[in-house]
């Protein structure tokens, strides 16, 4: 029987990959296409593609039991991936809006580069850090005001007044979400820390240093016992010759 986590080419890996293929796509659309309205209504539904597949890849994984490593790893990354480069279009969209958009990039993708590097880091040292319910609230919420903030932007939606509100309800909804993603780093920090005390390589250390201490001084004892017993052996062969020469007298 095959072992399914080995799998490469499975249905929700397939739909993984097909998420980070759109994120190119997203961005493309979203700068190019005109008017700017069909622009940014077409970028809007590769985002809503792209935000529904991050829930099927992983019901479809558990549901038919097709969860692989490679899914593990990528799913994240296409998440994170999506996200970044999301928020990072908006902010360009949004550079004069009040409060700026940009600083919420700015931390979550600053929050990923981290978690990219510290991720390389256990890899290393062959430590597993399972991922925290945090994250996906955090993915939830930001996907919530991603989409306020679109509807807010196209023109033809409401009045003007109405866009500011939208994009008022839409920055405090990503900024909650930026505020979980912080606690989802925070609570993998903890893991992080307590996996690698778990190992505690400074008290293995210790106990081999102990454990050789205690089989040299061992060896030592019984090289002296050795030799101790070597010269009681000859003490008795020299009173022996001694006697012997004084009976031969």
């Amino acid at each position: 029987m095959s072992d399914s986590s080995k799998r490469i080419f499975t249905a929700p890996n397939i739909i993984t990959m097909v998420r980070i293929l759109l994120i190119p796509a997203f961005v493309v659309v979203m700068f190019t296409v005109k008017p700017y309205n069909v622009g940014l209504m077409w970028a809007f539904l590769l985002f809503a593609v792209c935000a529904s597949t991050d829930m099927l890849d992983g019901y479809v994984a558990r549901k038919y039991n097709l969860v692989s490593d490679l899914g593990k790893a990528l799913d994240p990354v296409a998440d994170k991936l999506m996200h970044v480069t999301v928020m990072i279009c908006l902010s360009i969209v949004f550079s004069d809006k009040n409060p700026p958009y940009f600083i919420l990039a700015i931390i979550i993708a600053a929050k990923e580069l981290i978690m990219l590097l510290v991720g390389l880091f256990l890899v290393r040292k062959k430590v597993v850090v399972a991922a925290n319910i945090f994250g996906k609230v955090a993915s939830t919420f930001l996907s919530i005001g991603v989409c306020i903030l679109f509807f807010g932007e196209m023109k033809d939606i409401g009045t003007v007044e109405m866009g500011k509100v939208m994009y008022l309800t839409g920055f405090i909804i990503s900024a909650f979400g930026v505020a979980i993603a912080l606690v989802a780093l925070s609570v993998y920090a903890v893991q992080i820390v307590r996996q690698l005390g778990g190992k505690l390589p400074t008290g293995e250390k210790k106990i081999e240093i102990d454990t050789t201490v205690k089989i040299q001084t061992k060896v030592s004892r019984e090289k002296e016992a050795d030799a101790d017993t070597d010269a009681d052996k000859q003490d008795s062969v020299g009173n022996a010759d001694g006697g012997s020469q004084k009976n031969d007298k």
